[in-house]
């Protein structure tokens, strides 16, 4: 067993945090479509030989996508490093429509190969905007207050103020979108830290210098919206 650790240790190079954040976006039916799957599956052994077979079949272009999804299924159930080698050979030129499902066999794999040497079961989150590394990545909407509009000057302080928060709270302002009427941004937040901490102590040093910021906000960690889902969401919000 110490071998196999060993082995398992060299080739995951580190063991991250006990919940990995997918820096790739997925949307929600995907996910739900591949965990409602992947919960109808057992772990599994196969040999090696065996396992390179299952690889074979995803790479055969007339394989149905049905099939390969299974296949990947199983591999990332059987949780050994050839079989994470097969997902990541066919993750690097998947079928299209299969990229996200590889991707999530590709974590559930790695998944069962950290529980191993944690001897503990590790879970991994994936969102429609995904993550890094320990951080997911949100989309915010800030508001100003009724009847009013953000002035240049109250752009500039809510860019500063929210930066502040985010440095000292371990969190990233990777975006930001000013205008007069809204101010979005997306902003990478750790696991262990709430998202409501980083907005809301946010906009409270926004309005201590000034009180120009609305107290309710939008936050999603799905899609970043378009101008007219923006609109409505400025209504929803206001009212």
């Amino acid at each position: 067993m110490t071998d196999k650790n060993d082995e398992i240790r060299n080739f995951l190079a580190h063991i991250p945090d006990t919940f990995q954040i997918m820096e790739t976006g997925i949307d929600l039916q995907t996910q739900k479509e591949y965990l409602e799957y992947s919960d109808s599956f057992d772990r599994g052994q196969l040999s090696d030989e065996k396992t390179l077979h299952l690889g074979s079949i995803l790479r055969m272009v007339d394989t149905e996508p049905i099939v390969k999804k299974k296949t990947l299924t199983l591999l990332a159930h059987l949780g050994t490093i050839a079989a994470y080698r097969q997902i990541e050979k066919y993750y690097e030129n998947p079928d299209p429509e299969l990229k996200a499902w590889a991707a999530l066999a590709l974590r559930e794999c790695r998944m069962f190969l950290e529980s191993i040497l944690l001897d503990d079961s590790v879970g991994f989150i994936a969102t429609g905007l995904g993550g890094l590394m320990d951080k997911m990545r949100f989309y915010f909407l800030v508001l100003p207050l009724t009847g009013t509009e953000f002035t240049a000057t109250q752009q500039e302080i809510i860019e500063s103020e929210l930066g502040c928060v985010a440095k000292n709270l371990n969190c990233m302002v990777e975006t930001l979108e000013p205008s007069d009427t809204f101010v979005g941004l997306t902003a990478l937040v750790p696991h262990d830290v709430a998202v409501a901490t980083f907005i809301e102590t946010g906009i409270q040093k926004c309005n201590a210098l000034g009180n120009f910021v609305l107290e309710h906000y939008y936050v999603t960690n799905q899609s970043i919206p378009d101008e007219m889902e923006i609109n409505e969401i400025i209504r929803k919000v206001r009212e």
